[in-house]
């Protein structure tokens, strides 16, 4: 036989049925706010120049562990990061915010 009432779905105990409206407000409000601090923080200069010497430093240096890799392989890593570095630092060149003094 079949009612015109339905039943209330079961959840396990413990398990909510998921975030209220003020929840997900605040979340996506939180969310565009690191996006926008994110796009600004990738606008300027220094950043660029950040990133373009963590390159550099993860180039092996004399007395560091390579492993089992190859000279190949070793000068390959090097040339890969020392051209990403490069990268980085012309993208500062053109970067929207000048937020240093240039040496």
């Amino acid at each position: 036989m079949v009612t015109a009432v339905q039943e209330a779905p079961v959840t396990p105990a413990g398990v909510t049925e998921g975030p209220d409206a003020a929840e997900v407000d605040a979340y996506v409000a939180h969310f565009q706010a690191r996006v926008v601090q994110d796009a600004m923080r990738e606008a300027t200069a220094s950043y660029w120049r950040r990133r373009a010497q963590t390159f550099r430093d993860a180039r092996a240096r004399p007395g560091d562990f390579l492993g089992d890799s190859t000279i190949e392989q070793r000068r390959a890593r090097w040339c890969r990061l020392t051209e990403i570095a490069k990268a980085c630092e012309a993208r500062a060149q053109v970067a929207l915010i000048r937020d240093e003094v240039r040496p």
